[in-house]
């Protein structure tokens, strides 16, 4: 063998070395990859494990909440037909719908009265909603109507029978002497009547988005459980009606439909928080 034969045989051996030692790297960085494929599968399993677990001790204590709080269950009647209107009142503001002088000031929507536009797009028209409230709880919440409405003393064809006097007074959150944010005391197993108003000017009582139904209007009941438990319910209630239509032949002229076929009353399934999952205020 010559120097080149030599040389030439070195190159080769060289190569052939070069080439085993990026395979053999090749199959390390395969090796490690699936390891830390695996340790990243290890950690999610982990996370996972973690969160279902926390999620299972909060369903606990929530279940531990729930059998021990008061709940509330409303019914309601169907909306007063026909709705009240006022031209004094417009789209701003608190109005205290239920005070003397607005009733005695808002007279029945009749059949043959015209709602010409603009003149009378602003104008306030309102159902009037009876319901009732019980708590079948066991511990005394304390409610309040977050919108306009009042608690009073009476009878409900849901009850038949029954003189129902209004919850106590627990406290107000106004100064004034205003029914509005008042809060009532309702003990377990104590039923409470009340009336809400499901308000909304006349030219939006008349508007809607096919996607979304018919105009809506509405109050929330709020009921609050004492410290220890830390819940917050709220029940959401609407008003959903076609209320006017358009009169024929008469541009930006509306009127009261013939009937109440088209007004409903939604009670929505209770909204419940729970306090002490949420973080503390800075």
């Amino acid at each position: 063998m010559n120097l080149q034969d030599a040389a030439d045989l070195s190159t080769a051996l060289a190569a052939i070395a070069t080439f085993v030692l990026v395979g053999f790297g090749l199959v390390q960085l395969r090796a490690l990859q699936r390891q830390v494929d695996i340790g990243q599968q290890s950690s999610e399993a982990a996370v996972s494990a973690a969160e279902a677990a926390h999620r299972a001790v909060q369903e606990a204590a929530r279940a531990r909440v729930d059998e021990q709080v008061a709940r509330v269950v409303v019914l309601s009647q169907r909306p007063q037909w026909p709705p009240l209107t006022n031209p004094h009142l417009g789209r701003e503001g608190q109005f205290q719908l239920f005070d003397s002088m607005t009733l005695h000031g808002s007279p029945e929507v009749s059949h043959r009265e015209e709602f010409v536009f603009p003149e009378s797009a602003d104008h306030l028209m309102w159902f009037v909603v009876h319901s009732i409230v019980t708590n079948e709880g066991r511990s005394t919440a304390r409610i309040r109507i977050a919108g306009d409405g009042e608690f009073y003393e009476g009878e409900s064809p849901l009850l038949p029978g029954e003189t129902i006097p209004c919850p106590p007074l627990a406290s107000q959150w106004r100064s004034d002497r205003s029914y509005l944010y008042r809060e009532h005391v309702l003990r377990p197993g104590q039923t409470a009547l009340f009336r809400w108003a499901a308000s909304k000017t006349v030219a939006d009582w008349t508007v809607a988005h096919s996607e979304e139904g018919p105009p809506r209007a509405g109050v929330n009941l709020e009921v609050f459980d004492s410290a220890a438990h830390g819940v917050v319910d709220t029940v959401r209630m609407e008003v959903r009606a076609w209320t006017l239509e358009a009169v024929p032949n008469r541009a930006e002229h509306w009127r009261l439909k013939d009937d109440d076929t088209d007004v409903t009353v939604v009670v929505w399934p209770t909204k419940r928080r729970y306090l002490a999952e949420e973080p503390l205020p800075e």
